[in-house]
């Protein structure tokens, strides 16, 4: 990622222009805007007098927060690794105290794979499962059998189990994966709404 991920701005507005469109995407067969009704594209632009007195623009696609001119908001923006622009996560209205968050760019933002993912999980398990297999075998063993063949056999096992741990921690990866998501949302959320609060109109 960039070196700035994340960015809040924070302003009054002085200025709301709302415009609409029908956007239609054409199929295989090549179907006109009369045969597809399209989707209604509602975007709103903001032009914001920010804390630090420069005047910047802002547009925001099929937002549902209620803006008007003198009302002060935040807007918390983030970048991702193939986007040159950024994209909008939190729109703030500070003056009264709603918000809108935007759902696929937030999910987008937030969503990350885990560190180790099903491979290497599946590798440490497997390498424990070996290293149970020899200790285990080795100490019957030493009754009689050398300690190579339980080495082969305790690595045999580890590469026959490896597939099964493989599937099973990709399963849990994909089970897991919307909860892990509703956690980052609603800590991202919370904490973003602590910083843009230094920003809020005195009563």
């Amino acid at each position: 990622m960039a070196a700035e991920t994340l960015m809040v701005n924070a302003g009054d507005v002085i200025e709301v222009q709302l415009t609409s469109e029908t956007v239609v995407i054409e199929s295989a067969r090549g179907r006109h805007p009369a045969d597809e009704p399209g989707h209604v594209l509602n975007r709103m632009r903001l032009f914001v007098r920010e804390t630090d007195g420069r005047e910047q623009k802002y547009d925001f696609d099929d937002s549902e927060l209620g803006v008007r001119e003198t009302q002060r908001v935040a807007i918390v923006r983030g970048r991702l690794k193939k986007r040159p622009d950024p994209i909008n996560l939190i729109l703030f209205n500070l003056s009264s105290g709603e918000k809108d968050c935007f759902e696929s760019e937030l999910a987008a933002y937030l969503r990350r794979k885990p560190f180790f993912g099903p491979l290497w999980k599946a590798l440490m398990f497997s390498l424990g499962v070996a290293l149970v297999f020899w200790f285990v075998s080795n100490f019957i063993t030493r009754q009689g059998h050398g300690g190579t063949m339980s080495a082969f056999l305790a690595i045999m096992f580890g590469f026959l189990t490896y597939p099964v741990f493989w599937w099973l921690c990709g399963l849990w990866d994909r089970f897991t994966e919307n909860m892990r998501y509703k956690a980052a949302r609603k800590r991202f959320i919370a904490d973003m709404a602590g910083r843009v609060r230094a920003y809020a109109p005195s009563a």
